[in-house]
């Protein structure tokens, strides 16, 4: 490159380098910092203030079954599903099951979110307000990701939870 008073001249990239920078570019970008976690995997962090007040860190609840569930207020499902999630809970919360909801609206959309978790007795937060979120932010709603007591992601499902939900993904992993 020559630069002289006033004037840059810019090189033109070879086609091959331009094509290797762009992927370098794609595998660099914050999508790839939030892949989709594995089945069989230890799960990534997540760690944020609920909207109760209350600080939780997915790393600090080994011991415990989590339920993390991608839920938005304007889902078709998710009227239906977070009583249902609710019901389980209730019977559910003396084996070590914890549910976090992570609602994945707008941010003018958290109140609607606020409003239904705090109807329900669930914990919830917007994906927004994390401090850390190894999942990622964008799912087709509702998702649903099991988390053992060993920490280790053993379900990752979209749709609605139902009683066939929950005895095929938790009350396995509840029992173990």
């Amino acid at each position: 490159m020559v630069i002289k008073p006033g004037h840059v001249t810019i090189m033109k990239l070879q086609p091959d380098l331009a094509i290797f920078l762009a992927i370098l570019a794609f595998l660099l970008s914050p999508l790839q910092a939030s892949a989709v976690p594995e089945i069989g995997e230890t799960a990534p962090p997540l760690k944020g203030t609920l909207f109760s007040g209350k600080h939780f860190d997915l790393a600090e609840m080994r011991g415990k079954v989590v339920l993390i569930n991608y839920y938005s207020s304007y889902s078709k499902h998710g009227a239906i599903e977070i009583g249902n999630i609710e019901a389980f809970l209730d019977d559910n919360r003396d084996k070590g099951l914890v549910v976090i909801f992570i609602g994945v609206g707008r941010k003018q959309d958290r109140h609607r979110v606020e409003r239904m978790v705090e109807l329900y007795g669930v914990e919830g937060i917007m994906t927004h307000d994390l401090e850390q979120n190894g999942f990622g932010e964008k799912y087709k709603t509702p998702r649903a990701f099991v988390v053992d007591r060993q920490g280790i992601v053993r379900s990752r499902e979209y749709g609605g939870k139902t009683p066939i939900y929950f005895q095929k993904f938790l009350v396995p992993v509840l029992s173990e």
